[in-house]
């Protein structure tokens, strides 16, 4: 068997898609996957492949794949493993290599040569600080135990990347299946939960507040999480990563939290006297810049399957529990647990109707809001501060939002994953006008499969995140709108000329496009024409 059409047949056990740009230098692995049962997704650039791969894995909550080839073909998909590294996504990444008979060897490096073969780079090197596992296959018998270690080591404990790199002439070899070398599971160590002690704080507290985060989906826990917070009617506020998984129907919902977040769930944080967070590992955007005053009346309680996120500057929990939150919330709903009730009351967010824009809380609140319950992706900045703040999902209603790393342009290809993990059902895409211009060539892959997204482009005049940071820290305004060096395409003319339909919404008068743009069987895209100027919600800082 050539081992080539091996990693397809291994793949094909772990998903039903994968995402691609070809190249010589996996030709093999190319023909395979052409041969194969697998769905390819050509992509246009690397860095959509593993952007798309990580929307996928995230809508399915499953190990997303992706093949590139040698040189700039893997530095080029470094920026969606490093933002899956941080995220905890898991993702397989396939990757060509030069013959192992030119291949740098350990006595090159050390004299200081940088190259042999063409595109060759010792690329496993570059990632291995950004995955949790990455080899290079020298010897075509181990070609299944890297696979297996790979696959189990992605989705084990903390979930994320993982890269096989396969030289050409590896990719080329013939294997014996039976006389493999075999990946063997390692035992599972039982974590110790101080169930007691938690019970005990829990109910001493006259405030009590719980914080969810996307862990908690990683681990299987969405369930729990409900059966849970049903049983013991807990106040709970949400993380960004974490907004899709308790909403509005829950009473005891008090909003998103963070940084950009919402009134009543940041007073909640600032007030409660006991916090026990789940599933999120509390970045700077939840905790502020001024941490050392984070729920400064609260005994925290955090749970986490990574140990070092138990420790570190921005935020020190009083009672750390190593765990997943799928382990956690199974022994807590073993107890009987009797909670103190404390309100906290939740206020609309105010917006302002334009003549010549549209408002960008009224979209949501009187366009968007209730209409559908497609999954909603947002790319970074205001598409994804906004969305956090004024997006009322429905029950089980998907929103995947552009975390850790906040690069450009991730909105789209993370769509079209997230789209095709959904079984090509219609997708929400919120994407900036400045930031959809890093991956724009992706419309074509949009528009090729006929993925039904409803790419809504925020068209605020450019950069506008760093447009508001300019002014803040310098009176001024440079590299971030038209007048200032960023010039953007008449997006009319650019999506008509792509031949995809086109909508633009100017102000409240043209909310009723809406239905027809979520109603439309294909891929549409909206332009959303607002303020450059557009208030928005007051940023937190805990105190």
């Amino acid at each position: 068997m050539k081992l080539s059409d091996y990693v397809t047949s291994f793949t094909e056990k772990m998903t039903d898609s994968i995402f691609l740009v070809s190249g010589g230098g996996i030709m093999h692995l190319v023909d395979s996957i052409g041969r194969s049962n697998l769905d390819s997704y050509c992509c246009h650039h690397e860095q959509a492949c593993a952007l798309a791969a990580e929307g996928y894995a995230r809508m399915k909550n499953d190990i997303g794949v992706i093949c590139v080839t040698t040189g700039p073909g893997g530095t080029n998909a470094i920026t969606g493993v490093a933002a899956s590294w941080m995220d905890g996504i898991p993702m397989m990444v396939i990757s060509g290599q030069v013959r192992r008979e030119i291949m740098l060897k350990e006595k090159d490096k050390k004299r200081g040569l940088r190259q042999i073969g063409p595109q060759e780079l010792n690329i496993v090197d570059v990632v291995k600080p950004i995955t949790k596992y990455a080899a290079t296959v020298m010897n075509p018998n181990e070609i299944k135990y890297h696979l297996e270690k790979a696959s189990y080591i992605a989705k084990e404990g903390k979930p994320g990347p993982v890269w096989i790199d396969i030289p050409l002439d590896v990719q080329s070899s013939e294997i014996d299946e039976e006389t493999l070398k075999n990946f063997s599971v390692p035992k599972k160590q039982k974590l110790h939960i101080p169930l007691e002690k938690i019970v005990n704080e829990l109910e001493k507290s006259k405030k009590p507040l719980m914080l969810v985060g996307h862990g908690v989906r990683l681990a299987g826990a969405y369930d729990l999480l409900w059966e849970f917070i049903e049983k013991s009617k807990i106040n709970v506020v949400s993380a960004m990563s974490g907004d899709d998984l308790v909403n509005e129907d829950y009473p005891y919902y008090l909003g998103k939290q963070g940084m950009t977040g919402t009134k009543a769930a940041n007073y909640a944080v600032d007030n409660c006297d006991l916090l026990l967070v789940l599933g999120t590992r509390m970045q700077m955007r939840q905790t502020s810049f001024d941490y050392d005053k984070f729920a400064k009346k609260a005994k925290k309680i955090m749970v986490d399957i990574d140990k070092a996120e138990l420790d570190k500057i921005n935020f020190k929990p009083n009672i750390k529990v190593e765990s997943d939150a799928k382990d956690f919330l199974e022994n807590i709903l073993e107890k009987e647990i009797r909670l103190n009730r404390w309100q906290v009351n939740t206020e609309p967010i105010l917006y302002e109707s334009k003549k010549n824009f549209i408002d960008i809380y009224e979209f949501f609140q009187e366009g968007l809001n209730g209409k559908c319950d497609f999954p909603i992706i947002t790319s970074n900045g205001m598409t994804a501060e906004v969305t956090h703040q004024a997006a009322r999902l429905k029950k089980g209603q998907r929103l995947i939002t552009n975390t850790a790393l906040g690069e450009m342009g991730k909105g789209l290809p993370m769509a079209i994953g997230a789209c095709i993990a959904n079984k090509k059902k219609p997708v929400i895409c919120m994407e900036g006008d400045g930031s959809i211009m890093m991956n724009l060539q992706e419309l074509e892959t949009m528009k090729y499969h006929n993925l039904p997204l409803k790419v809504f482009i925020f068209n605020n005049g450019g950069y506008y995140s760093i447009r508001n940071t300019h002014r803040k820290f310098f009176n001024k305004i440079f590299a971030a709108d038209e007048e200032s060096g960023v010039s953007l395409p008449n997006w009319e003319n650019l999506i008509n000329g792509w031949g995809i339909k086109y909508e633009k919404i100017k102000n409240k008068n043209d909310l009723y496009k809406i239905k027809n743009i979520l109603d439309y069987h294909g891929p549409v895209v909206c332009e959303l024409m607002i303020d450059p100027e557009q208030k928005g919600l007051p940023k937190w800082s805990a105190k």
